[in-house]
């Protein structure tokens, strides 16, 4: 086995203040820049094998736009578009480049002038600089987040903080150093959503942000945040709530930045991993179209909707009846790309989806001698992914789940997806040996 390969390529992606941020209503405007956003691309090399990660630090990216990137990507880099993973870090508090149907269109103006460019010179310069390194690693426990499906007295699922809930502490710490031992790049993985901010005005990373930028002045080591599983994790502020305004940004930074601190002290011996990439493509077992009768029975509830969770359930329903209306054919699955880099004992595989908490764990649980790290938001956005335990108690997030496609999801979807997603992650780790 030849020596790993690293290089590092890190851009802003600062958008100009007065833009539209992504996450909460479609007309917060930016009034201020808190933290710089960044794209830090992580390119590895070995043995023939190539692949690019990269932590972008936008809530999430349209997936049609992000295969228009690896398209770009691969012919800038060389590297194929199925080894390389786009990773949004999941903050509300950073320009729309996701356009979700009741959260506002596509900046496309800031795609074409920075993003989009920004992006393709951050990997160029990555493989450009590339060195021989070695990885060492740890893990502990993080209180930052919290299971944020809060159920009231009535029975109602909302935003809130459930302390009894499921959640992984688990944080997760990276870090590479060249020849002489000097660290000169970190990756962090934890799930949590970057809602700390709130319905803010100032353009940031959010609490991850603060955290990177703390253990990046620690290590010498340019430092970069891949979300993970957070469908159900909030930021666990003091409020109670898992939205705030700046302050709670700081608050929660300094208590990440205390843990991810920790957890670096504890990275033992450096080690050669291993490389492997590659992908697949799931098939997720869809119901049939509803019927024009119920829909348009709810369709007088939503009719008047424009924002938010209403206008996606407005476009669902309006969707469905024109199909049904056009006689279109129905499909049988709903096709998910999943993208998996393995580095020694530790395996990134991803989604363009919100996957929860409990199928992060399934699918860690389920690939035995490695330690399996979920990527939400990978290569896409595709909405919420929700377990079949929590369909029947509703919220905001089972709700996207179920009307983010014209055919809803099968009974027990989840579960075909973690199992789908730990036999693709076991399959592929066997042909890359």
């Amino acid at each position: 086995m030849q020596n790993l390969m690293l290089g590092i390529g890190r851009e802003v992606i600062t958008p100009p203040v007065g833009g539209h941020l992504y996450g909460y209503n479609p007309d917060i405007v930016s009034e201020s820049v808190n933290d710089d956003l960044t794209v830090t691309a992580f390119y590895f090399e070995q043995d023939g094998k190539k692949a690019l990660m990269l932590s972008i630090c936008v809530c999430e990216i349209n997936t049609a736009l992000c295969d228009e990137i690896r398209q770009l990507l691969e012919q800038k880099t060389g590297v194929q578009k199925e080894n390389i993973m786009l990773c949004a870090i999941h903050t509300h508090s950073a320009p729309n480049v996701a356009g979700t149907e009741g959260w506002g269109d596509i900046d496309r103006e800031y795609c074409d002038n920075i993003f989009v460019p920004k992006i393709l010179k951050a990997a160029e310069s990555a493989v450009s600089k590339r060195i021989s390194v070695k990885m060492k690693s740890a893990f502990g426990d993080s209180l930052v987040g919290v299971n944020r499906r809060q159920t009231l007295a009535d029975g109602r699922v909302v935003f809130g903080q459930d302390t009894d809930g499921p959640f992984n502490k688990r944080m997760t710490v990276l870090s590479f150093e060249d020849e002489s031992g000097k660290c000169v790049a970190n990756m962090v993985h934890y799930g949590c959503h970057g809602t700390a901010a709130g319905e803010n005005r100032e353009i940031t990373r959010d609490w991850s942000g603060i955290m990177v930028d703390a253990l990046e002045e620690k290590s010498g080591g340019v430092t970069a945040f891949f979300n993970g599983s957070v469908g159900d994790a909030g930021p666990r502020i003091s409020n109670g709530k898992t939205t705030g305004d700046i302050s709670y940004v700081r608050e929660l930074g300094e208590i990440a930045t205390r843990d991810v601190l920790a957890i670096y002290e504890k990275t033992g011996e450096s080690e050669m991993p291993s490389l492997f990439a590659g992908s697949e493509t799931l098939k997720i077992p869809v119901k049939p179209r509803e019927s024009t009768e119920i829909c348009g029975k709810m369709y007088e509830n939503y009719k008047d909707e424009k924002e938010n969770l209403g206008a996606l359930i407005k476009d669902y329903l309006e969707t469905v009846m024109r199909l049904n209306s056009q006689n279109a054919e129905e499909k049988e699955y709903f096709e998910i790309s999943q993208q998996t880099i393995a580095l020694g004992d530790f395996v990134f595989t991803g989604i363009p989806f919100e996957m929860f908490a409990e199928t992060g764990s399934k699918i860690d649980e389920a690939v035995k001698g490695k330690n399996v790290l979920c990527v939400s938001c990978c290569n896409g956005f595709e909405g919420y992914f929700a377990p079949e335990n929590e369909l029947c108690r509703g919220g905001y997030e089972v709700e996207m789940f179920r009307y983010g496609r014209p055919q809803q999801f099968c009974d027990n979807a989840e579960k075909y997806l973690s199992d789908a997603m730990s036999s693709t992650v076991n399959v592929l780790l066997c042909e890359g040996e």
